[in-house]
């Protein structure tokens, strides 16, 4: 796969603008990685986990 600048474009701008709106389950600390690793397989989610690296 290659990057497609284009295409990262086009997204940022739709998310921008509210057209699309990514859905976040939760944001987690990366320390906190394993918990939410386990949490994908017992838990019914309607969005990501999401990774804090900072």
């Amino acid at each position: 796969m290659e990057p497609d600048r284009a295409g990262l474009d086009q997204l940022s701008a739709l998310v921008e603008a509210g057209r699309l709106v990514p859905q976040i389950d939760r944001v987690v600390l990366l320390e906190s990685a394993p918990e939410a690793y386990a949490a994908l397989e017992r838990e019914h989610r309607r969005g990501k986990i999401v990774l804090r690296v900072s």
